[in-house]
């Protein structure tokens, strides 16, 4: 009878855990009934309810318990300039676009801690553009998330990657190595507390030039992560860019969205029509914007599409650019002759496998990612397309879960 009454308190915990997942779109094969259970443990222990019985009834009672319930399952892991190459476009989109008109809308949902809006708003403040040219608004469903935003204050784990001069420039010295946002910068981020979906009204009546929304969808289940992108579709400018994490670009396909500027941006445009990629010279190899006008997105396999002008370089750093510019079939030449003498450059299998991927030849793009892993088996982005690959032929794969969290491990380790 008592082993009996146990199981019925901790189904009906699991229940109401996975009530809270299923309300923020959570997909079942990432928050599984193990993550569920972890947190329900952790809660427990932390409210020092001392039988699953008693904290069962507190659960049901009280809502503010299950708002602590939910953050316990939602990701808050991340850092400042996370990937280097989206704030290195939105460099050269803030240039073009600010000139054209003075204003730019950018939203950032999920915003973690604060760490992305405020990185996108320091590139805008050290581009120059003024903090009246730009709104900046950035939504989490996460309380604690959203409250650290708001102090603004960062151990070093976050801000390893700031280069040391924006660093003195837009931060403050704190005890024990933690940094604080000066706050003006702080200013100019709005924060929203907010499911994605349902965002509030005063979100939703704007349109947004650009649109971070970098490592959400791989969480969602696929009807939240449809309706999450048909509402980005609509809140996206028509010339707008939306920027997506490196496991989901393949998420998009079928949709109305055409890659936009260098493949390691992960970034796209809303039109196929009015798509336009940068050319492989607008960014320099120190990273920063060149002042080089947009190109428009080449076709792939065009003669064209081939950068004549360009010197010699490595085969791998040829085959990126033209990967960039959407010349996948020459691209793909270029890395097969490099595997064919160096088999081992997990780089290569990596960026073979995109290409295929973007080419429509998924089971091709599934065996890259397989070698690269096979390779380098803490290579995250290829365990998170590989992932993405085997869940779309079976969306309860156990093996999709796996590849999903040890990517997750080996992101959250600077």
């Amino acid at each position: 009878m008592f082993v009996s009454r146990i199981l019925r308190l901790m189904k009906l915990l699991l229940d109401i855990a996975r009530e809270l997942a299923d309300e923020a779109g959570f997909d079942p094969n990432i928050i599984s009934d193990r993550h569920l259970e972890t947190a329900l443990h952790r809660r427990r222990h932390q409210t020092r309810e001392p039988t699953e019985h008693t904290y069962a009834l507190r659960v049901q009672r009280d809502a503010e318990e299950r708002t602590e319930l939910l953050e316990e399952l939602l990701v808050r892991e991340s850092w400042f300039f996370r990937d280097t190459a989206p704030f290195t476009l939105l460099t050269e989109i803030a240039k073009t676009r600010w000139q054209r008109n003075p204003s730019l809308r950018v939203l950032s949902a999920p915003c973690a801690g604060g760490e992305e809006p405020y990185s996108i708003a320091i590139t805008l403040a050290a581009r120059g553009i003024p903090p009246t040219a730009v709104q900046i608004d950035a939504v989490d469903l996460s309380r604690r998330g959203l409250a650290q935003a708001a102090r603004g204050e960062y151990g070093a784990r976050a801000v390893h990657a700031v280069p040391p001069a924006l660093r003195d420039a837009w931060f403050h010295a704190r005890e024990g190595g933690h940094v604080a946002i000066v706050p003006s910068l702080r200013d100019r981020v709005s924060f929203h507390r907010a499911n994605l979906l349902c965002l509030p009204a005063i979100l939703t009546t704007r349109t947004y030039d650009v649109i971070f929304s970098r490592n959400a969808f791989i969480y969602l289940s696929v009807a939240a992560r449809d309706q999450v992108i048909d509402q980005f579709e609509q809140l996206l400018a028509a010339d707008g860019v939306l920027f997506v994490g490196h496991a989901e670009a393949a998420l998009l396909r079928g949709r109305a969205f055409a890659a936009y500027g260098p493949l390691g941006a992960f970034a796209f445009t809303r039109s196929q029509t009015t798509a336009r990629a940068l050319t492989p010279s607008s960014v320099s190899a120190t990273g920063t914007a060149a002042p080089t006008q947009a190109a428009p997105l080449r076709t792939v396999g065009s003669p064209s599409a081939t950068p004549a002008r360009r010197k010699p370089m490595p085969l791998l750093a040829r085959a990126r650019d033209l990967a960039d510019i959407g010349a996948y079939a020459e691209a793909g030449v270029l890395l097969v002759e490099l595997i064919t003498h160096q088999p081992f450059l997990t780089e290569a299998q990596y960026l073979l496998g995109l290409v295929r991927a973007a080419e429509g030849h998924l089971t091709e793009a599934r065996r890259c990612f397989e070698r690269a892993i096979y390779l380098d088996p803490e290579h995250a982005p290829s365990l998170r397309h590989l992932a993405l690959l085997v869940a779309a032929g079976d969306n309860d794969s156990p093996m999709a879960h796996r590849l999903h969290a040890r990517a997750s491990r080996r992101e959250s380790t600077p």
